[in-house]
């Protein structure tokens, strides 16, 4: 498939978000993920994916905060086609890895 042909199909469906981190800062980035559009002109966002570390915490915290679903590897989750946006909470230390892995994905 295209360069071209993947755009057309990601603006036909709401982009899919994905939030490494749901402490804290995962709980600001999730309120704003669910009210992002009342505040901007933006395409339509799903909540797909929360990533953390400890599988019964982030769980939790993906029912409460409104996504869809919740991992624990987040290697696997940033690879995924229906992930668009990789929105990353977790502390700056563990930051750098997770963002240059995608930035190469899509370049």
């Amino acid at each position: 498939m295209s360069t071209e042909q993947n755009r057309e199909q990601a603006q036909a469906r709401p982009l899919g978000v994905a939030m490494i981190g749901y402490a804290f800062m995962g709980k600001a980035h999730s309120n704003a993920w669910r009210n992002v559009a009342s505040f901007f002109d933006v395409p339509d966002c799903e909540q797909k994916v929360l990533v953390g570390r400890d599988a019964g915490a982030v769980a939790e915290a993906a029912g409460k905060y409104g996504w869809a679903e919740s991992a624990t590897d987040w290697r696997s989750v940033i690879e995924r086609d229906d992930i668009d946006i990789v929105d990353i909470c977790a502390p700056g230390w563990m930051q750098t890895e997770p963002s240059r892995r995608r930035r190469s994905r899509k370049a």
